[in-house]
This record gives C-alpha cells, sequence and structure tokens, in this order.
C-alpha cells in the first residue's frame, strides 16, 4: 500500500488541477513514484466516438505536450526527480474514465482536484471528483482549491474512528504512512455522551493492534456534529492529512468534510 509506486493525476489543466498537482509532486519525491498524468478528451455521450469539441488531433496534441511541458517545468522548479508521463483517453465520462484508467495502470494513489470544472465557488466539489470519490479503485487524495499549500507533508495525519462504520484500511495505510515518515497519528471519535466509554476502548484496540510504536494522540469527542467538530479539529491541530475510509458510499457527512477541510482529504477503499 505504501510507499507510492505510481500515481495518477488527472488534470484538464485549469488552475485548480495544478493545485493538486503540486501535491502529487511532492508525495512522489518523497517515496520515488512515477507520476501518471492523466488528459481526458470529452466525447459526447450520445456518441462516444465523437469528440465534444471536434478539432483536428494534432491540435490536441499540440495543446497537450504544451500542457504537459509547462507541469514538468512545474516537477523541476519543486526540485523533484521523478518520472512523469502522460495518459491521453477519450470517453464521455471523465470520473469512470479515472477509475478505468487507475485500475489499469495498477495505480496506489489519485490525487485529485475537488473544484468544479468550471469553479463558481471553492466549495463545490466537481461531478467528476464526486464520481471517482463515490467508489474509488485506490487511495484518494482529495485537495480542494484554495487551501493552504502543505506540499505533500504527511507530517500529522487525522484518523476518525467511527463506532459503527470499518476504519481498517484508513488506520493502515495511516500506520504505514507514520511508520516510514515518522508522522504523528491523532485517533478521533465523534460519539454521544453514553458512548465514551465504547470510543475509548475502541481506540485503545486500534492503538495496541494497528499502530504500535506509531506517536499517538487521542480524542473523543462528544458531539453530534462529525463534520464540523472533525473540520474544526483539524484545523486546531493543523494537521496536514485528514484519513478516511471510504466505505460503500459517500454519504452527506464525508461530502460536507471533503467540502469544507480546510487540509486534503485521503479517502481509502476497504479493499486496497
Amino acid at each position: 500500500m505504501y510507499p507510492w509506486r505510481r500515481i495518477l493525476i488527472p488534470t484538464d489543466f485549469s488552475t485548480a488541477s495544478q493545485w493538486a498537482f503540486d501535491d502529487a509532486i511532492h508525495l512522489a519525491a518523497a517515496t520515488g513514484a512515477e507520476l501518471v498524468i492523466l488528459h481526458i478528451r470529452m466525447t459526447r455521450t450520445s456518441r462516444p466516438g465523437e469528440l465534444r469539441f471536434p478539432a483536428d488531433p494534432q491540435l490536441y496534441e499540440y495543446a497537450e505536450q504544451h500542457e504537459l511541458d509547462m507541469l514538468r517545468d512545474r516537477v523541476r522548479s519543486a526540485h523533484a526527480d521523478i518520472a512523469t508521463r502522460l495518459v491521453v483517453r477519450q470517453a464521455p465520462n471523465p470520473g469512470a474514465e479515472i477509475c478505468s484508467t487507475a485500475a489499469d495502470e495498477d495505480v496506489d494513489l489519485i490525487v485529485i482536484s475537488t473544484h468544479a470544472r468550471h469553479h463558481i465557488a471553492h466549495f463545490i466539489i466537481g461531478s467528476t471528483t464526486m464520481s471517482v470519490l463515490r467508489k474509488p479503485p485506490a487511495p484518494v487524495l482529495a485537495v480542494r482549491y484554495g487551501i493552504r499549500r502543505r506540499h505533500g507533508r504527511m507530517k500529522k495525519l487525522v484518523v476518525p474512528l467511527h463506532l459503527e462504520q470499518s476504519c481498517e484500511a484508513a488506520a493502515k495505510l495511516a500506520a504505514d504512512i507514520a511508520t516510514r515518515e515518522a508522522s504523528e497519528v491523532h485517533l478521533v471519535t465523534l460519539t454521544k455522551k453514553t458512548d465514551v466509554d465504547r470510543a475509548t476502548a475502541l481506540q485503545e484496540e486500534f492503538a495496541s493492534r494497528i499502530f504500535g510504536d506509531v506517536n499517538l494522540q487521542r480524542a473523543v469527542v462528544v458531539s453530534g456534529d462529525v463534520e464540523g467538530e472533525l473540520v474544526k479539529y483539524c484545523a486546531e491541530h493543523d494537521a496536514d492529512m485528514l484519513v478516511i475510509n471510504a466505505g460503500d458510499a459517500l454519504g452527506d457527512v464525508k461530502k460536507e468534510i471533503v467540502r469544507n477541510a480546510g487540509l486534503p482529504v485521503m479517502m481509502v477503499p476497504d479493499k486496497v
């Protein structure tokens, strides 16, 4: 699972997608991973073989090469010695194509911006990102456009533990990262007052079984506002990354966390 071997970064070459690209550069450099840059030429839903914006193929190739060269300049500016490769696909559904490419390329991580393609506001989760987050084929790092740059830092990770949902995959990934990067991990459980003892016992069990010698902090917070308290906790403790199990569905709480968190959010599927 970690360290990364191959990182996929979908891009529409917008300012917002470049914001996520910078994090991908630093994550790839930290582990020597290859950076696979994916650009999707949009086709019509009713006629998948027809480009939505028809043009000479050489024009597309020129534009894509130009943008790729610019992204590689960003890699050099970051003094990162990493391999980069451009993959171009044609598809009517970019979210599905991102997932398909991730499987074909056997990637360990997808780094994606949460912006809408025409970002009216920084708090909109684009439909492409949403479709990838619903059933991710690999861990997905969602980076909201405009948040403070962390340059791929993973020194302080927050892992929410839920009493009724599996958190195993997210905890194991966080433990792997923390062991290699000497990170500090915060286990946080939001719960009712009557369930404080259960929450404490759950944290104890995860601490001994998964985290071993990792530098661990634990917090049980009594609150019904899971999204608000979790976002607040991350801000107060200046966390670098929030690591959450993707689960079977992207519920409203997780959507709000991704939409409002001022830090990158890692969504981890159960099977990675």
